[in-house]
């Protein structure tokens, strides 16, 4: 915006000094976003719960935006984008962690989409807004302002949100546990009460081993191998290209001479759609893998075809491209947000809160959503306008982008089991591996489909597991 350009004391076209600014900008929420992912899952996610977690983290954000919106400098500016993120990052660690707890298994991808739907339909009209208050001064303000709005809204939502079972089964709190995890389950407590058993299972086995420490997440092979896999998977899901689309799609389509709401909004609302259709209609039917898989391929593809286009119809001494190219490329990057987003938008996010075991669910969860907001963001942003400003251009950007998707398509293929109708203690089983032998017989079990793998790691998990009666 203008008035926006005009506070940053930025010139109207984007420079090489700009890019790392607009970088710096944009990283001040991801670094405040990554530091507080990790602490938040030990220190408060995991002693306090989820519920006060996603309180506090509410208010942060609240106070970040109000920081940003009466913002008189970019000092004041960066501040309040560090402390939204601190807030960001508290509850992306605790909410996904949150709805995976309280769900049933069969819906439980369902409703993880409808969190990544909120985010969707939040860019959506946070592009409405920005494009309506464009050109008024105080613009830009209105649209940082609103995180003000969202963060109040969530704290009083939360008065209607309990605890989740799991955690207060954790804290001894048995007859609570089953009091609310019976309403979740529309009343039917033999179902409630077997579920729970399941979890009391599951914890009598990490009370004998103790609490895990941080260094056990990383030397314990067991707990170690969800946590690479999680974290590799929140950072490719930034790194294939996503956050540039979203942060930068307006410097990219001006690059491209592309002007308008209409072409602006097409590729959010296809974002929109495909996590709408991923989430609610196949992610408990098709399975995670599946979508994971195939959704990369196609994010590939529609990078691949984009990126040659620009590249091929660039005019060297204009600097342009002509319209058709133009409208190619556009319809290749709506393509590639349908596929992300009926795939790896809501995916990513789902498949780390299923995957990590009860005695480091906090920790883990935290170190992958730090991977997400931390390395992967703070990479994406600060790559993302230089390669645009470069000579490498927008074919260039979206090139790299489909080179880092061809490379991400093996991962999906060989390191990431099928997690579809099993419950999280019955996830668990499916990283026991360790040593190459073992990575290797995980990867070829994946690979042609993991049937009998999975079966035989449950198992010989099931029989280590102490009964409660």
């Amino acid at each position: 915006m203008p008035s926006f350009r005009s506070m940053m004391g930025w010139p109207e076209e984007d420079n090489a000094t700009v890019a790392l600014w607009e970088g710096f900008t944009v990283n001040g929420f991801n670094l405040g976003a990554a530091i507080s992912a990790v602490l938040a899952g030990h220190l408060l996610v995991d002693r306090h719960g989820r519920w006060p977690a996603l309180l506090v983290g509410s208010l942060l954000f609240a106070a970040g935006g109000a920081l940003q919106a009466a913002a008189m400098n970019t000092a004041m500016l960066i501040l309040g984008r560090v402390v939204a993120g601190v807030g960001v990052g508290i509850t992306s660690s605790a909410g996904p962690a949150f709805i995976a707890e309280v769900a049933p298994e069969k819906i439980r991808g369902m409703l993880v989409g409808i969190y990544q739907n909120n985010v969707c339909l939040a860019i959506v009209a946070a592009a409405l807004l920005n494009y309506f208050v464009h050109d008024l001064e105080v613009g830009w303000r209105l649209s940082l302002g609103l995180q003000v709005a969202m963060g109040c809204l969530v704290c009083g939502g939360l008065y209607f949100v309990c605890e989740t079972p799991r955690f207060l089964e954790s804290k001894g709190r048995s007859a609570e546990a089953l009091q609310i995890l019976t309403r979740l389950r529309s009343g039917d407590e033999a179902v409630a009460s077997q579920e729970l058993k399941e979890v009391q299972a599951e914890l009598i086995e990490e009370q004998q081993t103790g609490e895990a420490t941080w260094a056990e997440v990383f030397t314990t092979p067991y707990f170690r191998n969800a946590v690479v896999i999680g974290c590799l998977t929140q950072f490719f899901q930034i790194m294939t290209g996503i956050n540039a689309m979203v942060s930068f799609s307006g410097t990219l389509f001006q690059a491209l001479g592309v002007a308008g709401i209409v072409p602006s909004l097409i590729p959010f609302v296809s974002f929109t759609l495909g996590n709408a259709v991923g989430s609610f209609l196949l992610v408990d039917r098709a399975g995670r893998r599946v979508l994971l898989l195939w959704g990369m391929a196609a994010m590939c593809v529609s990078m691949m075809v984009g990126g040659i286009t620009a590249l091929a119809a660039h005019d060297p001494e204009s600097g342009s491209i002509d319209a058709v190219a133009g409208y190619v490329i556009i319809a290749t990057i709506v393509f590639y947000m349908f596929a992300f987003g009926i795939s790896w938008g809501f995916g990513a996010w789902l498949y780390i809160s299923e995957i990590m075991p009860l005695r480091v669910r906090g920790k883990a969860v935290g170190l992958c959503t730090a991977m997400n907001w931390g390395p992967a963001n703070v990479l994406s942003a600060f790559l993302t306008p230089q390669m645009i400003a470069s000579p490498m251009g927008p074919g260039g950007t979206l090139l790299f982008f489909g080179c880092v998707c061809l490379m991400v398509i093996p991962f999906a293929a060989t390191c990431i089991p099928e997690t579809k109708g099993k419950t999280l203690e019955e996830v668990v089983p499916l990283f026991r591996f360790s040593g190459w032998s073992g990575f290797r017989k995980f990867v070829k079990g994946n690979w042609q489909g993991g049937l009998g793998y999975v079966e035989a790691q449950y198992a010989e998990y099931a029989d280590t597991v102490p009964t409660s009666k």
